[in-house]
């Protein structure tokens, strides 16, 4: 297959729209930021930013994998019944399991953010993130589970439009309180509509069929390697906030200038998003998924260079546009842009092909390491170098995760030869 064909198996499998749908949702989500850093101050945007991280880092326990475990498990199914039936199953325990973490981290906020105490009220807002988005998130697997991406892509498409509307609207009036209240309310406003359609609304407590028994075996690893590299993302924030003076300033700084350069994952994540389903059913065929990395490297790779080296030239005009004292972070902006090469070309598509092929326990391991890497490397170079040194630990970790994620997709094909 060439670089022509493969870009037409990703059209025809709705890639576009799903690609689509990411752009625009990094697009809103941008004019969002704009926004509320244009109108509140940046003690209030970086306590905001400290509560968002903090969440986020719990964000992968949500229904303990349930929502991805459905997702890989649904191409083993018999049928559209079968298929139906998983999804009631996960969806009722995932939703009651992310009930609880919601009630448990609310109490629990003076504690998590003791580091920025201004942020508490902004964490219990964005703690329902947890649920909403596991709501979401759900709806949108059971429409790629049925190889229907494009209402997948609907949903991304309306949270987006959503999301930038009540960030407006509701900032305008509460400050970044009001912009948390509407990173909370956005996903339940995407499914209204499809959630219907799919006829898959309401909890139905159905037991799981014998045939799917590594069910939350997968999950349960899925998560903790979607936690540790959720906080590997998550990490640099949080550390610059206990090490570095003027902590609140700081972290506004460090958190809009890599905001593009994270944003532009929009590109492999899609990408993995479309065909995770097709290279799960390839998973005893290596020939098949050395061909997808290859066809991949050659398409999309050039694509992601090429979208980096302008973001590099653009940084200071860039991060100007969220006010002027933001270009002060151009050169961190720079570093990050080179370690996300290393996610582009290696972390993403490798980590999603080890999912895929159900080694979701290899992610774990992996992303436990370089997470432990990144605590150890942050703690002796922020103190002396700052944000800055920040910028450089991700940059480095991203390229050591993507080629140990790459060793253990090559070993699983040796793995499956044999």
């Amino acid at each position: 297959m060439n670089a022509i064909e493969f870009i037409k198996e990703f059209f025809r499998r709705q890639g576009l729209w799903i690609l689509g749908a990411n752009t625009i949702i990094k697009i809103c989500g941008f004019a969002a930021v704009v926004f509320v850093t244009r109108n509140t101050s940046e003690q209030d945007f970086g306590s905001y930013s400290y509560a968002l991280n903090i969440v986020l880092a719990f964000v992968p326990f949500m229904g303990l994998g349930s929502y991805q475990a459905f997702l890989r498990f649904s191409t083993d199914a018999s049928g559209q019944l079968a298929k139906k039936d998983l999804f009631h199953y996960a969806y009722a325990r995932g939703i009651l399991l992310s009930m609880v973490l919601v009630a448990l981290l609310y109490v629990l906020a003076p504690i998590l953010c003791r580091s920025i105490p201004e942020s508490v009220s902004i964490f219990r807002v964005l703690t329902l993130v947890v649920l909403t988005t596991l709501n979401m998130e759900f709806v949108k697997s059971y429409a790629r589970a049925i190889h229907m991406n494009g209402i997948s892509a609907k949903i991304d498409i309306t949270y987006a439009v959503s999301l930038l509307v009540l960030s407006i609207l509701l900032s305008s009036f509460k400050g970044v309180m009001g912009y948390a209240a509407a990173v909370a309310i956005a996903p339940v406003v995407a499914v209204l509509y499809h959630g219907w359609r799919m006829n898959i609304a309401g909890l139905k407590w159905v037991r799981l069929n014998t045939s799917f028994r590594l069910f939350w075996k997968y999950g349960v690893f899925t998560t903790i390697g979607a936690l540790f590299a959720q906080m590997f993302y998550a990490v640099d924030v949080f550390m610059i906030g206990q090490i570095v003076g003027e902590k609140a300033t700081s972290v506004a700084l460090y958190r809009v200038a890599v905001i593009i350069p994270i944003a532009t994952l929009v590109v492999p994540i899609s990408i993995s998003a479309t065909d995770f389903v097709k290279n799960s059913a390839n998973k005893y065929n290596p020939s098949a998924l050395k061909s997808y990395v290859i066809n991949y490297w050659r398409t999309f790779g050039w694509i992601s260079l090429g979208i980096l080296s302008i973001l590099w030239l653009l940084a200071p005009w860039i991060l100007g546009v969220f006010g002027h004292s933001y270009r002060a972070g151009a050169e961190v902006m720079r570093i990050f842009l080179i370690g996300i090469l290393g996610a582009h070309l290696l972390r993403v598509p490798f980590g999603n092909l080890l999912s895929a092929v159900g080694k979701a326990n290899w992610n774990t391991y992996i992303n436990t390491i370089v997470l432990v890497l990144t605590v150890l490397f942050c703690k002796w170079i922020i103190p002396e170098y700052g944000i800055r040194g920040a910028a450089f630990v991700m940059t480095s970790m991203m390229w050591v995760s993507g080629v140990m994620n790459g060793l253990g997709f090559w070993f699983y094909c040796i793995g499956c030869k044999s």
